[in-house]
């Protein structure tokens, strides 16, 4: 561990453990509900112990790209609008019912100027938002829909996840820039060129191996 990560370690943990001795005011999020809303400007920052949420930003035109879904705990949302102060860029829904913390910018203000690592944390958790998201976000336009479609069912195999929410079929469209109607003629290409089975509710890889060799030739 560099002495940077090891300065980041000590700022997660400083912020980690005022979050949890101060007095926040906690709100108790739906599935599907807002946490921070596109364009509208943070009065706070939220910490999040455990959850999971999804990051959607909504175009002009109507259509909407979803940055996709993330699992973190020990985290904090509002980051970047407080450090810019700016509105917020995307908008961060609750995909499950979680319980999130009120953290007053006053708060964080104090904690960045009495604490330096913990702005060095800070700091490292953008850097690595930013790679991971570029990355993603460039492989979602440079490679065509069909290829960005298997990849994803492949990842979800190997994480023993459900291939598809059916339960919001249109979030899953979203993640790759496209209308459901398009996600779902994929979907079903796929089923007849034998790729994919569905059994009863879920969709199934029929043979791994040549759904490999798909992913390779789509690529």
């Amino acid at each position: 561990m560099t002495i940077i990560q090891q300065f980041a370690q000590r700022g997660h943990q400083i912020l980690r453990d005022a979050v949890n001795a101060a007095p926040l005011k906690s709100k108790l999020m739906a599935a599907g509900e807002v946490i921070l809303r596109q364009g509208e400007e943070i009065k706070a920052l939220y910490w999040i112990a455990l959850g999971e949420y999804t990051m959607h930003y909504n175009a002009g035109n109507g259509k909407t790209f979803s940055l996709g879904q993330r699992f973190v705990s020990d985290t904090i949302i509002g980051e970047i609008e407080y450090l810019t102060q700016t509105p917020s860029q995307f908008s961060v829904v609750a995909h499950d019912s979680m319980t999130v913390k009120v953290i007053p910018r006053a708060m964080m203000d104090a904690l960045l100027t009495r604490h330096a690592e913990v702005g060095v944390w800070l700091s490292q958790l953008l850097s690595t938002s930013y790679q991971r998201g570029m990355a993603k976000t460039m492989e979602r336009f440079l490679q065509p829909l069909m290829f960005n479609i298997v990849a994803d069912l492949y990842e979800r195999y190997q994480q023993n996840k459900p291939l598809v929410d059916f339960s919001q079929v249109y979030r899953e469209a979203e993640r790759f820039g496209c209308s459901e109607r398009t996600y779902r003629r994929a979907l079903h290409q796929l089923v007849d060129e034998k790729y994919l089975v569905k059994i009863a509710s879920d969709y199934v890889i029929c043979d791994i191996d040549k759904f490999r060799q798909l992913l390779m030739q789509s690529a």
